[in-house]
Parts: C-alpha cells; sequence; structure tokens
C-alpha cells in the first residue's frame, strides 16, 4: 500500500473535522508515539502513523452508529460487544479505513480493529497500536517512571507491562474487563511460565 502525503492530509482533515479536539489531539499522539515505537522495533514507520491517526476515527459515534458501521465487516457481534457496544469502536475505524480510504493493508486493519482489547495471536502493528493508544504523552496516567519501565524491553514485554496496567486500571473504575484482554494477558502469563 502505497501511502502519500496526500492521503495523511485526506485523514488527518477528515479526522479535524469530525472527531472532539481532545480525540483528535490524543490521535494525532498516539500516531506519533506508534512512529517511534515502530522505528524501535524494524517495523514500517508510516503503516505505524496511519494506523495511529486512525484508531479513533469511530470513537465519537453513537451506539447505532457503530452497531450499523460494524454490520458491514461481516463479522457477527459478540455478547461483549453488544453489552459494551464502546468495544466495536476499532472495528468501525477498519471498516471506515477501508471505506474512505482504500486502506486494505491487513496490518493497518487488525491494528486498527484490535488497539481497543487486543487479542491473541495478534502481529507486531498492532500491539504497537495498542501500546502506543495507552502511553501517548497526552495521557494523564503515564508517568517518567512508567515509561522508563519501558525501556529496553522486548515488544511482548512492553505489551504485557501494557495490558497488566490496562486490567489494573479498569478494575480500579469498576470497569468489565474484556475477555480477549484477560486471554491476551493468560497467553504472555504462561509463556513466561514455560
Amino acid at each position: 500500500m502505497d501511502i502519500t502525503n496526500n492521503l495523511l492530509e485526506e485523514i488527518d482533515n477528515y479526522l479535524k473535522e469530525n472527531l472532539l479536539e481532545k480525540r483528535y489531539k490524543h490521535s494525532l499522539s498516539t500516531a506519533l508515539t506508534a512512529k517511534k515505537l515502530c522505528k524501535l522495533f524494524k517495523i514500517e514507520s508510516k503503516k505505524g502513523y496511519i494506523a495511529g491517526l486512525l484508531h479513533d476515527i469511530a470513537r465519537d459515534f453513537d451506539n447505532e452508529n457503530l452497531f450499523k458501521t460494524v454490520s458491514r465487516d461481516g463479522k457477527s457481534i459478540d455478547h461483549e460487544e453488544k453489552e459494551e457496544p464502546e468495544l466495536l469502536h476499532g472495528r468501525a475505524g477498519a471498516v471506515l479505513a477501508k471505506e474512505l480510504y482504500n486502506i486494505d493493508d491487513r496490518e493497518i486493519i487488525e491494528a486498527i480493529q484490535l488497539h481497543t482489547t487486543g487479542s491473541t495471536g495478534m502481529g507486531d502493528l498492532a500491539k504497537i497500536i495498542f501500546i502506543a493508544d495507552y502511553i501517548e504523552p497526552r495521557r494523564k496516567h503515564i508517568t517518567e517512571k512508567y515509561i522508563k519501565n519501558l525501556k529496553g524491553k522486548t515488544l511482548n514485554e512492553m505489551l504485557e507491562i501494557v495490558l497488566k496496567s490496562v486490567v489494573d486500571y479498569l478494575r480500579k473504575k469498576e470497569k468489565n474487563v474484556s475477555e480477549k484482554t484477560l486471554q491476551l494477558l493468560e497467553e504472555f502469563e504462561n509463556e513466561r511460565k514455560k
């Protein structure tokens, strides 16, 4: 896929017009963080940047729009997604990336789809977007100490640290933790025990 400056400008303009200002700035910050992580882990940085830009393109959709948009991806909506439609914004974002910008790169689409919950077997770009979404510098809960703790870690080690933080955060807020997130964390913990 050819990621041109015109495409990036078109996406940027759409996000400025259609996202809340706070969400737009978060998307831009996530894209820049993803680009840095991609360079660190030797992954095409333009892919990280574009996936970071687009990851929350559907985040401000109401439930009706989320359901309507994801119905076009051909996958069923599971019980968890019906109970918490907010979980669908990654899938909806992937649909929009395809429909609005003809993005058909499997890694970019997967990264946008899975950035909310993660999933076992996810690829490296998806891992990077999951991490970047959580640690981008505009996030108030991310401290210098937290970032220092990530330095020198492998991509999987970094993801495991972030997953634990996400689960702890959600539990403290008494929110449900996605089964997909828990399965991914369990996969890492089991791998470490071997």
